[in-house]
């Protein structure tokens, strides 16, 4: 029996014979926000659930749905279903009397501190320059990789070149074009969607020249990926050391770098990424836009005339990370798509979409994204691109009603298995922008719950998050600077059964973790590479996903989506005259009849939120009364929300 069965069975036994109910509730151990659908997963449990507040009053009290068997886990699992719960408080989640746990959390913005910390982790993955404490607070440190005069590895020509800034690709020191490429996008394309609410949102980093925070950390890297192309256009591929360093801090770490190999793959992620820079920082400065276009162009074009030079595997004399590719005609579709986007050139436009998420290894999702939100730039395919998000979505909204109610299968648990689920979750939400259809919104919340407790492992994937997070994840700064907390907001990798770290080098050498379970082969241990290191991959999708689902609930939502996708915390504009009985809402309603001999009925207007009213005498008394004919809005912090639809924005 190995040593996980023989704890469970220990652990079984015990609850067998003390009489105790064999019973577990898994949450999202953050907090759901009050208006939104909010669901966790119960296992063992029978009959009723009860949440109570801290007064050890019932608010609530639930049938949960029929179990349902996870693969991924093994396990049957019921969800419960306590969406009539809106107010904000702390609760308690009993069954058959027995309190499963007291840490249940209502709240309102409940993913914002966990976006600027998924968003400040990319200030301290910065290379060459020092972490202040008036910004780092105690993950402060010294200064890493600050020589600006890199060699050129043999596989790159001969020479050197000058090249600092950029985000330390993982738990190592390595910087990666093709992996700097999805994630940059990624970070941007949050920003383009939602260019009012991250405009004044902050995190305490440093100041550049008046810069949104997210734009102004998105820049430390693109200064650096544009000092990875060379003069003909060509990108280099990486700026590594030969080996990965020790476990020491940046400052510490004395290993030569070498820029190494040039890639069609590296030239087209680059070219893309530089085209989306050069519509987002326009308005702030024109000179560094156009500097971004042109670098587009150029590896573009060289790429398109070196389709077949390929990184396919590390020279000889190099171990770091490979990000290998022998086909780049994914990212030159991304590219080009961007391109054609970026200078209304339609010469950069190539047919294709794909159904699939994307991975560094695959950006025609990337792609697809822009198609089906561009349709006046790409006609036919982008209907045929907004199918394949459709379809897919789908699919997941099918898996998120059973077993853990998430939208991963069994098969998804690969190396870094928490960068799918939250990339399915930014598929989603791009799903929920083309159509306003609230189940996708509710399957990518699931996909949050998910990675912040929700899951058979009853954690939070995200450092300094939930009761129960990461400790000890394989990340250098993290496990050297003398600090007991890792760095807040880092999403590991998250189970997964391959095990490439058990028996591994001796430096790294973990023992057996596995369970016979995908959903569950997860050790919180610093050895663990392979499914506890971090990566900027992995935590650009964490963030999109937190940062849009606060934009959209904020009164945001991207000029391509659909009418209501904005939510106002869930305030709604409705032409009802019955105020829904269990979410805040604004109703509009009339008091007398309508029709020719109505002219002296006397006309309210009525703005419910929950319990309360407030009634607004109008100053005429129409013969006719339609809604369209008003303008209704809000303030809020001197911004105006007008109606739209049935819905504030």
């Amino acid at each position: 029996m190995d040593r996980f069965a023989s704890v469970f069975f220990v652990a079984s036994a015990a609850l067998y014979v003390q009489g105790v109910l064999a019973a577990n509730a898994y949450i999202n151990q953050v907090g759901f926000r009050p208006a939104d659908s909010k669901e966790f997963a119960l296992v063992g449990g029978n009959g009723d659930v009860e949440i109570v507040n801290t007064s050890g009053q019932t608010a609530l009290k639930v049938t949960p749905k029929a179990a349902s068997f996870w693969d991924a886990s093994g396990q049957n699992v019921q969800l419960v279903d306590f969406s009539e719960l809106k107010a904000p408080g702390t609760y308690s989640i009993k069954v058959g009397g027995n309190v499963l746990r007291s840490d249940l959390v209502v709240k309102e913005e409940p993913f914002k501190d966990v976006f600027k910390a998924a968003a400040k982790w990319f200030y301290y993955q910065r290379a060459s320059m020092a972490l202040e404490s008036s910004y780092a607070g105690q993950w402060s440190r010294a200064a890493g990789h600050t020589n600006a005069t890199v060699e050129l590895h043999n596989s790159a020509g001969s020479g050197t070149v000058n090249s600092t800034k950029g985000w330390y690709d993982a738990g190592d020191y390595g910087r990666y074009i093709v992996n700097s490429g999805i994630t940059t996008y990624t970070l941007l394309s949050l920003y383009e969607h939602f260019p009012e609410y991250f405009k004044t949102l902050k995190w305490n980093i440093p100041a550049d020249n008046g810069l949104p925070d997210l734009l102004a950390e998105i820049k430390w890297n693109l200064d650096w990926m544009l000092t990875m192309q060379a003069s003909d256009g060509a990108v280099y591929h990486k700026l590594t050391s030969l080996g990965f360093p020790g476990d020491v801090m940046p400052a510490q770490d004395n290993s030569k770098l070498y820029v190494i190999g040039k890639s069609a793959e590296a030239a087209f992620d680059f070219a893309g990424v530089m085209a989306v820079a050069s519509r987002v920082y326009k308005p702030f400065d024109a000179n560094y836009a156009g500097k971004c276009l042109e670098a587009a162009k150029k590896a573009y074009s060289w790429g398109s005339n070196n389709m077949n030079v390929h990184f396919a595997a590390n020279p000889s004399d190099v171990s770091t990370g490979a990000y290998e590719g022998d086909n780049a005609t994914d990212e030159k579709l991304f590219a080009g798509t961007e391109l054609a986007i970026a200078t209304g050139d339609g010469s950069y436009k190539q047919s294709g979409t794909t159904e699939y998420i994307s991975y560094w290894g695959d950006v025609a999702g990337l792609a697809t994204y822009e198609k089906a939100t561009h349709p006046t730039v790409f006609g036919g395919d982008a209907n045929e691109a907004k199918q394949k998000i459709l379809g897919t979505a789908d699919n997941f909204v099918a898996r998120s009603q059973k077993g853990f109610g998430v939208v991963m299968a069994k098969d998804d648990f690969v190396w870094g298995s928490n960068a799918v689920a939250s990339n399915q979750g930014v598929w989603l939400l791009h799903a929920y922008y083309l159509t306003g259809e609230e189940k996708y919104y509710t399957a990518a919340l699931k996909v949050l719950d998910y990675l912040l407790g929700k899951n058979p492992l009853d954690m939070s994937f995200v450092t300094g998050y939930g009761a129960k997070s990461p400790m000890h994840p394989h990340h250098r700064p993290s496990t050297s600077d003398g600090v007991t907390a890792p760095i807040p907001g880092m999403l590991v990798g998250g189970p997964q059964p391959g095990g490439e770290d058990i028996g591994s080098a001796a430096e790294w050498k973990c023992a057996d973790y596995r369970t016979g379970q995908a959903a569950t082969a997860y050790t919180d241990q610093q050895c663990s590479y392979a499914t506890n290191e971090v990566a900027i991959n992995w935590n650009a999708p964490l963030a999109y996903l937190a940062g849009a689902l606060e934009a959209l609930n904020a009164g945001h939502a991207p000029e391509f989506a659909a009418n209501g996708v904005a939510r106002n915390s869930g305030t709604q504009v409705s032409s009802s005259s019955e105020a829904p009985s269990s979410s805040s809402s604004a109703v509009v309603s009339s008091s007398g009849s309508v029709g020719p001999n109505s002219s002296s009925s006397q006309w309210t207007l009525s703005i419910r939120k929950n319990s309360g009213s407030v009634n607004l005498r109008m100053t005429e008394s129409p013969t006719r009364f339609r809604l369209e004919d008003y303008r209704l809005y809000v303030e809020r912090n001197g911004k105006r929300y007008g109606a739209k639809g049935n819905r504030l924005r």
